[in-house]
């Protein structure tokens, strides 16, 4: 009976793994589902010389369980990590505005670039200043003078 049971168990992780492979979307609901449709296949097919042990059949149930749970968990620590990760972005914006009016030297293809920062904006998910037509990505600058400075 060992042997049925590492195989129901294997098909089941490997299932999970194929399903988290292949979309992110899959609700516990479906995990459910496949779950049982397993268990109860086994259960069906078992040989009934040497039924499935009450502790085999528990273990496979928190196995499950905990299963689900971390899928449940680490759904919400996707949405903490974009909360955080868009709140870093309002927070850095919101430091960049601290530098309009600043004299800055910032280095872009190669070329040295002065100018005054007259706003700050979000350029492809990432800060940048503006000075007149150019927009200069904030990990460019090389450095930033005192408000009015002379470029």
């Amino acid at each position: 009976m060992a042997a049925s049971t590492t195989g129901v168990t294997g098909t089941s992780g490997t299932s999970g793994q194929n399903s988290e492979k292949n979309t992110k979307t899959v609700t516990s609901r479906s995990l459910q589902d496949q779950f049982m449709q397993i268990l109860l296949t086994e259960l069906r097919y078992q040989d009934p010389m040497s039924p499935m042990q009450e502790k085999d059949f528990f273990g496979q149930m928190a196995q499950f369980t905990s299963a689900t749970q971390m899928e449940v968990l680490n759904g919400k620590v996707d949405q903490v990590m974009l909360a955080l990760a868009q709140a870093q972005t309002s927070q850095n914006l919101l430091g960049a505005a601290r530098l309009i009016g600043s004299a800055f030297e910032a280095k872009m293809d190669n070329r040295s670039i002065r100018g005054v920062v007259e706003s700050v904006a979000l350029s492809n998910g990432k800060v940048a200043v503006r000075s007149g037509d150019i927009l200069v990505p904030i990990e460019n600058l090389l450095s930033i003078g005192g408000p009015g400075d002379a470029p």
